[in-house]
């Protein structure tokens, strides 16, 4: 990623208030996961969340500090193959480790995804069929976090904070927040111990993946679509190994 702009991330009127751009940005954080963990009591503030967040590069920044933070073509088209493919493969060693610690228990934080699921797929029409109701599910799993995260975490958190400390420490910082951040989903109600356990360092795991799919290709549009397939394949997994859960 090019970072010669990485002082000018916002526009210069943001940049008067707030003159640092790495503080900017844990605001920006602060915001969202305030929000975000509001959906441990309503889960329409998970989505909430994330449409704050889209607009956000456009209008807090000019094209020249987006094309710094990725918001450009990659490298090479290759990574809009090797990016989907890296996130699969996460997917799967996420999955192994959880299935082979705590196999199908509530620990399990697939098991939890699908019974996340089967709750929202509760007011699906009678007798739909299962591609629809993998269809409906997956779709937003396509539009809101995939886009928004990526603005976020891999957008803003890794230019700002490779500024600040550099692009190790900055790959660490914005999978860290990006792993608590999730505990939004699971872990905490009910408070499940061995589930975060297990849970957090899966999210850390994904989003360093995730992060060094953007250093090396250059792009955080490859980003989104590798989180799109991360997403996609959760609700694909629990779809197949778990149907009875999920209710299909």
């Amino acid at each position: 990623m090019d970072r010669s702009s990485q002082n000018e991330l916002f526009r210069p009127v943001l940049r008067k208030i707030v003159p640092v751009a790495w503080l900017m940005i844990v605001g920006i954080f602060l915001i969202h996961a305030l929000i975000r963990f509001g959906g441990i009591w309503n889960v329409l503030f998970i989505p909430l969340s994330m449409i704050i967040l889209w607009p956000i590069p456009w209008l807090f920044s000019n094209r020249q500090a987006r094309i710094s933070m990725g918001f450009k073509a990659p490298v090479s088209q290759i990574w809009f193959l090797i990016g989907p493919l890296c996130a699969s493969a996460s997917l799967a060693v996420c999955t192994g480790v959880v299935w082979l610690i705590f196999g199908n228990s509530a620990n399990n934080w697939m098991v939890q995804h699908a019974l996340y699921l089967n709750e929202a797929l509760s007011q699906a029409p009678l007798n739909s069929s299962t591609f629809y109701r993998f269809a409906i599910i997956s779709i937003p799993a396509l539009i809101f976090s995939p886009l928004a995260e990526e603005f976020l975490y891999r957008g803003y958190m890794i230019s700002g904070f490779t500024q600040k400390w550099g692009i190790r420490s900055a790959l660490c910082i914005q999978a860290l927040a990006f792993a608590l951040v999730h505990l939004a989903h699971y872990g905490l109600n009910p408070f499940q111990p061995l589930l975060i356990a297990i849970w957090v360092p899966s999210m850390f795991f994904v989003a360093m993946v995730l992060g060094w799919i953007v250093v090396k290709s250059g792009s955080v549009w490859v980003a989104v679509l590798s989180h799109g397939f991360f997403n996609i394949g959760m609700n694909g997994v629990v779809f197949l190994f778990l149907p009875d859960i999920v209710g299909v």
